[in-house]
């Protein structure tokens, strides 16, 4: 009876422990709150160096939590998407060719994503903003991959007041509306700035959530990418009256767009404290690639003082602008020069969330580095495939302090320095530490800070995270002339000293290195062009699902 009774014992408290653990795990796990910014540059943020552009609530919070100096992407938008979600290198996946096309027959392949992960987590995933993996068929669009709920638009961008986007093929144009809730058509938010709306919807997202559950939040905005070429910036017109020092026209407009984003940032930290989430929560900003300051789809954005572009591999096109912050992470305050690839968030965010590493796809190229930012320990990674593209024969990879690139991109068009020739001010603008500090973020920040920093250590970290251009020599290389470009990066950030002639055997060791990793390349998904299938008057004038629908009254399930 004893033994009986005994057992009974242990089992209920057993039971007890259990239902315990499952009733409060919501509780334990983290809000994540990931932010990306479309095609900023590496210049157009204040803790970066630059005075032209005020962006208080951004400062605040990478001041405040880590600034990522040594963060890559991929230099298009759909391929840093699809590695932030998959966790593996786009080349691995086709993906590591250019960003989709409106009516393209291409889609994300069907790996488990991200927040499905979370899904079984018990997290509630949103999605706000841009999607760009495809849309040719429902199963391919964002609420069939994970996300409980998707507000945004499918293609690559559309215009910031009225959600149409305009693509040029057969020398006619196709416009179609862009704006979805849900897959379903949301025509009366039109007349309301893009960056506000998305905004508006994560603040109300935040405002209703459910706290017996944990939030995964990914917003990604339209700001600050180009729009339909015959209007590619806009922005409200009481902003760009903020910037009448700046001297280019164009560049004004996109310092307001960029604005906007800041003013988004203070709006979604104050409305995780209002919802007394913000104690338990991360939140994560980045740019999915550098700035078109050129081109066709040109954005006046800077990546000064980096070389290149969007669409090179040099760093201004892969080196992005990123911080964390998060009242979880013990060593803040700081800079971070460790090596990070956008991979890397897949399973450090799925660390950060309770999960268990093992479970996870052990094909993965993301490396866990949670506790290398919780406590600012060595990280695991040190090294990063940049990308190799077997169509225009271009690779890079990071090995070290090494970076090695190998071939070009559009015959060289863009390899060049371009992030000065938008900055000239007709007056100086001093950097407003006070506004840093009394900005909605700040302000935010302070309370849930025990320690918060002083308007010196702004300048201070500032200082650290600002990039010089330190190459005591200067030996040029150009890749589209066939030569392959060796760069030691943290002596030479902005790639002006090539030093392959003299590490001859460094260039062999990674040029091996590309040899290996494109023994896992999976040739570019293929996918024509289907705008007969696709034209929006066939949907009542909205970019939509097409195969296996023939009209609009085919509707998602």
């Amino acid at each position: 009876m004893i033994i009986m009774e005994s057992w009974f014992f242990v089992f209920g408290v057993s039971l007890i422990l259990t239902l315990s653990v499952q009733g409060t795990h919501a509780a334990d796990q983290p809000n994540i709150v990931f932010i990306i910014a479309d095609d900023l540059g590496w210049n157009d943020v204040g803790f970066h160096g630059s005075n032209q552009i005020p962006t208080p609530n951004i400062d605040a919070l990478a001041y405040n939590g880590i600034i990522l100096n040594s963060h890559y992407v991929q230099s298009y938008s759909t391929p840093t998407r699809a590695a932030l979600l998959s966790g593996i290198y786009p080349m691995k996946l086709g993906m590591q060719g250019p960003s989709f096309l409106a009516a393209e027959k291409k889609a994300m392949p069907p790996h488990k994503l991200l927040p499905e992960y979370f899904k079984e987590m018990g997290y509630e995933t949103h999605l706000v903003g841009k999607w760009h993996l495809g849309y040719s068929r429902w199963n391919e669009t964002p609420t069939f991959r994970g996300f409980d709920h998707h507000f945004g638009f499918y293609n690559s961008f559309c215009s910031y007041y009225d959600y149409l986007s305009t693509w040029r093929y057969n020398d006619h144009d196709y416009t179609g509306f862009e704006l979805r809730k849900d897959g379903q058509p949301v025509f009366e938010e039109t007349g309301k700035y893009a960056t506000d709306l998305f905004t508006d919807h994560t603040v109300n997202v935040i405002t209703e959530h459910d706290t017996t559950k944990s939030l995964f939040l990914m917003l990604s905005h339209l700001g600050v990418h180009a729009a339909n070429k015959g209007k590619p910036l806009e922005a409200p017109q009481e902003t760009i009256n903020n910037f009448k020092h700046v001297v280019d026209a164009n560049r004004r407009t996109y310092a307001a767009m960029v604005a906007k984003l800041d003013e988004s940032l203070g709006s979604i930290v104050e409305a995780l404290d209002q919802k007394s989430m913000l104690s338990n929560s991360i939140i994560v900003f980045i740019s999915d690639n550098g700035a078109p300051t050129i081109g066709s789809f040109k954005n006046w954005g800077s990546n000064f003082p980096l070389r290149g572009l969007k669409d090179t591999l040099f760093e201004g096109g892969v080196r992005s602008v990123a911080f964390i912050w998060s009242p979880l992470l013990v060593q803040t305050s700081r800079v971070s020069t460790d090596l990070m690839h956008i991979t890397d968030w897949f399973p450090t965010l799925y660390t950060a969330a309770g999960g268990d590493i093992d479970a996870l796809d052990p094909e993965l190229d993301g490396i866990d580095v949670w506790s290398s930012l919780v406590y600012d320990l060595p990280s695991p990674r040190n090294d990063i495939l940049i990308n190799i593209d077997e169509k225009t024969r271009n690779a890079g990879l990071r090995f070290y302090n090494w970076k090695l690139i190998v071939g070009t991109s559009q015959n060289g068009t863009y390899n060049d320095y371009y992030g000065h020739i938008v900055m000239e001010n007709i007056e100086d603008v001093p950097y407003n530490t006070s506004a840093i500090y009394d900005s909605i973020a700040g302000r935010v920040i302070r309370k849930t800070n025990y320690s918060p920093l002083t308007e010196v250590e702004y300048q201070s970290l500032r200082y650290q995270a600002t990039v010089k251009c330190t190459a005591v020599k200067k030996n040029e290389c150009d890749p589209a002339t066939g030569a392959v470009c060796l760069y030691d990066i943290p002596s030479d950030p902005c790639e002006e000293n090539d030093l392959a002639k003299f590490f001859p055997s460094v260039v062999r060791r990674m040029k091996r290195a590309l040899v290996d990793y494109r023994k896992g390349l999976i040739p570019q998904i293929e996918g024509e062009i289907d705008i007969e299938s696709d034209d929006p008057k066939l949907f009542k004038y909205t970019w939509s699902p097409w195969l296996e629908c023939a009209d609009s009254s085919c509707q998602i399930a």
